[in-house]
């Protein structure tokens, strides 16, 4: 079992799970920079079958995000037009590669940098007084993230926009409606449904779930025949060993026993 705390985060292994709490209000360098690294490193991890990821927080700390990384010195410019989003970027892109089930859990305030690393999981469940507002458009900054890309795909256009531009706040009611969020849970029974829907998914054939993904993600960018011809190649090349147990579990009419492999 493996916990760590820090002035960053919080991270538990619960069984197969990996937990993740910001362990600030406001994300800053050091934060992004070490859930880069949990990611990286449960993608690594053969025991991690799911990410779970609360990304509860009220935006990015602006102008005082704490130290560059010095792996990025070499790319931080001078002058008022400041460092460029490499490191928030790179989270984003860490969570958005990792094949294996990821799970955003949003309470009380998500905002800014906050809804794009939750748009990045594959499943998203909110608590009944969950707000989420973009303030970014109100500080005159641009989210330059990989947000403009993710929202509109998964909300559609005219909703990313609403976001986006006009800074609303809205509830975790309308969240659901819009359907950026899967599920809408009451405070009080928020943490233990999380565990339960992590536990959950973390048992079911989460290879089968990779596989899925390295479909879905890239194929976001393809027309449908080069879509069918990858999806081909995807089936072709990877192999689920879990498929000859659920086969039979279906057959002999019990719950499957899945290794994740």
């Amino acid at each position: 079992m493996y916990t760590s705390s820090s002035d960053a985060l919080h991270v538990e292994q619960r069984d197969a799970q990996l937990w993740i709490h910001f362990s600030r209000p406001t994300i800053n360098y050091a934060m992004l920079e070490a859930l880069t690294a949990c990611v990286l490193e449960a993608t690594a991890d053969d025991e991690i079958r799911a990410l779970i990821v609360n990304v509860s927080a009220d935006g990015d700390d602006g102008n005082d995000m704490g130290p560059w990384p010095d792996r990025l010195r070499h790319r931080h410019p001078e002058g008022n037009h400041g460092a460029g989003p490499l490191v928030e970027q790179d989270a984003i892109r860490a969570l958005r590669r990792f094949m294996k089930p990821t799970v955003a859990l949003m309470e009380n305030v998500v905002n800014g940098l906050a809804i794009d690393l939750a748009a990045a999981c594959d499943v998203r469940i909110a608590s009944a007084t969950t707000t989420l507002t973009d303030s970014r458009i109100h500080q005159g900054r641009t989210a330059s993230t990989g947000i403009t890309y993710m929202l509109p795909k998964l909300i559609g256009q005219s909703q990313a926009m609403r976001i986006l531009l006009l800074g609303e706040t809205l509830s975790a009611a309308e969240l659901r409606r819009i359907h950026f969020v899967h599920e809408v849970v009451e405070d009080a029974e928020f943490a233990e449904h999380a565990n339960t829907l992590a536990n959950q998914i973390a048992t079911m054939a989460t290879r089968a779930w990779e596989v899925h993904k390295m479909q879905v993600v890239p194929q976001l960018d393809l027309g449908f025949d080069a879509a069918m011809v990858h999806s081909l190649g995807i089936r072709q090349t990877h192999v689920i060993e879990d498929r000859a147990e659920g086969m039979r579990a279906w057959r002999e009419k019990r719950d499957p026993e899945f290794t994740g492999r």
